[in-house]
């Protein structure tokens, strides 16, 4: 996988908000867009409620923002399924509905991720060398056509040989969200968290005016 210097064990991840949003530029998630552009985007997800409950809007002392793994998660596996640049509010609704089980599955894909749902495996090709394969994957059974969310959920964990077998077995070419690699972008998001730099109110300033 990516770093084999990770823990085993996911470790605890408490960042602030200019750390997150600097753990998600690094992914990738931010693209071309201005980090004013990109912070604008990150603030009207969590009005729309999330990565955090409304309810408890996941703050620290003082009202500084406090990111988990699973705060980060979400937010990356949102970010993955953006479609012109956009997630559908319709979207939004279903990833913190299944918000419980989602947690689950996070956790379950970094712990696993060369092991058990995660074990790797080979794929043989004649007169070729092998492909290894492993992690656990998300498959969210979820349509997404005509502008409109025609089925989500339960979203359920698959090892990466039964991510194969949907991939291969798809009857419909225009199904738009095949099974994701979870244990994958864990791996990435933990490796970028456990190297965020602390930032000054400085930096925060920065992050927020886009300067």
């Amino acid at each position: 996988m990516l770093d084999d210097n990770l823990p085993e064990e996911l470790p605890l991840i408490e960042l602030r908000h200019g750390q997150a949003l600097w753990v998600l530029s690094r992914l990738g998630f931010q693209g071309k867009a201005s980090k004013a552009t990109f912070y604008e985007y990150i603030k009207s997800l969590r009005k729309l409620g999330t990565p955090f409950d409304q309810r408890s809007i996941g703050y620290l002392r003082r009202g500084l923002a406090n990111y988990t793994y699973f705060h980060l998660m979400e937010l990356a596996l949102i970010l993955t399924l953006r479609v012109y640049y956009v997630v559908p509010d319709s979207l939004l609704a279903e990833i913190i509905k299944h918000r419980k089980t989602l947690y689950r599955h996070f956790r379950r894909a970094y712990i696993e991720r060369a092991r058990g749902l995660g074990a790797p495996f080979m794929i043989k090709i004649p007169s070729r060398d092998g492909v290894r394969l492993q992690g656990v994957f998300l498959d969210l059974q979820m349509n997404y056509s005509g502008g409109k969310l025609e089925r989500f959920g339960p979203p359920r964990l698959l090892s990466a040989y039964e991510a194969i077998a949907i991939y291969a077995g798809c009857e419909v070419a225009a199904r738009a969200f095949l099974p994701i690699n979870l244990s994958r972008l864990s791996e990435r998001l933990v490796s970028a968290a456990l190297r965020a730099p602390p930032l000054s109110r400085g930096s925060r300033a920065r992050w927020q005016t886009g300067h």
